[in-house]
């Protein structure tokens, strides 16, 4: 399943998103979307982990600052669940 990960710097690569998301979910791959702001991309997350944990690890995480930005995480409406 997919998630969107707002409230990254400019400096932040697939990589980074991946290994510090690591410690929560199994991450399978990331997105970073770079259109508009130069110092607001945003990441979409493609996670091998049921809907539950998700939801969980995503309000655990919501607000939380990183590098001086909140962070926010949503599930997009529709997405499939494997």
């Amino acid at each position: 399943m997919q998630l969107i990960l707002r409230g990254l710097h400019a400096d932040d690569c697939e990589e980074s998103v991946k290994q510090e998301l690591a410690t929560y979910l199994h991450v399978v791959h990331v997105e970073m979307v770079r259109e508009g702001q130069d110092d607001n991309p945003w990441a979409l997350v493609e996670v091998a982990d049921p809907y539950e944990r998700v939801w969980n690890v995503c309000n655990q995480l919501r607000g939380v600052f990183h590098r001086g930005k909140a962070l926010h995480l949503s599930i997009p409406l529709h997405h499939r669940d494997d």
